[in-house]
């Protein structure tokens, strides 16, 4: 009798180490690498129109690139109800926009303000559902301002997308947010995700403002993770989405 007591007590601490033990080291395992990845040296910020873009060297890439582009979490008060926790396009688009024009984002209550002017234009102009396409990105980026110039990419290859971010481009991706296997979301993450790409190291890491956690500045992924992360939004569906990107060209870059 004892001894089938001690098993069964055995197999309940097995079983208890598998459900319980193992997850919360697995998430802590994350969590210590995502913060030496936030910890590492970045390159130098490349201010718009001062990267090494010239009529010679156009579509040169570079070493390593990191643009200013500013920074929002998609809830920027901490505050993750709707419309913030779906607000993942209108914070990109928000960066993208202000990158364009050269603008820094001020504060927490200049991004609210803005996310929220752009919330309201999805819904009341121009009646677009919570989730929006990259398409849909694009036309909500040109109704703020028709003269941001904004390009749609389909089948985007790492290099191309270096040698648009060595131009100063900034980069909207839409993506499976699940696969992103991004520690600092909340768990499981977002079926459906934005955020921008702002550089690249020389070591395989694209550099991102993600808005999808205030964590999300100079967030490092990899260039694998972002290619096979990334897709359109397809009806709910982005693991099968069309790979897509949009790139936007800042008024100081535009030849």
């Amino acid at each position: 009798m004892k001894k089938i007591v001690l098993t069964i007590g055995a197999l309940l601490l097995v079983v208890i180490t598998i459900v319980v033990v193992m997850p919360k080291w697995q998430r802590y395992q994350e969590l210590i690498e995502a913060e030496k990845l936030l910890e590492r040296e970045l390159p130098p910020v490349i201010q718009a129109g001062t990267s090494s873009r010239s009529a010679e060297s156009a579509h040169a890439i570079l070493t390593e690139v990191n643009l200013d582009v500013p920074f929002t979490s998609q809830a920027p008060h901490g505050n993750w109800d709707l419309p913030y926790q779906e607000a993942c396009e209108e914070a990109s688009a928000l960066m993208a926009i202000r990158y364009a024009f050269g603008n820094s984002i001020l504060s927490a209550e200049d991004a609210d303000a803005g996310l929220l002017d752009l919330v309201r234009a999805n819904e009341e102009i121009l009646g677009f559902p919570i989730d929006q396409s990259a398409e849909q990105v694009m036309a909500l980026i040109h109704e703020i301002d028709p003269n941001i110039s904004v390009a749609l990419l389909r089948n985007p290859t790492i290099n191309l997308l270096q040698s648009e971010l060595s131009q100063g481009h900034a980069i909207i991706v839409p993506a499976a947010g699940r696969e992103l296997n991004n520690p600092f979301f909340h768990q499981p993450g977002p079926l459906y995700h934005m955020f921008v790409l702002r550089g690249y190291t020389d070591d395989g890491y694209f550099i991102v403002n993600d808005p999808g956690t205030k964590q999300g500045e100079g967030y490092l992924y990899t260039f694998e993770r972002v290619m096979e992360a990334m897709g359109d939004w397809n009806n709910g569906d982005p693991m099968n989405g069309e790979k897509v990107v949009l790139v936007i060209t800042p008024f100081e870059t535009e030849n």
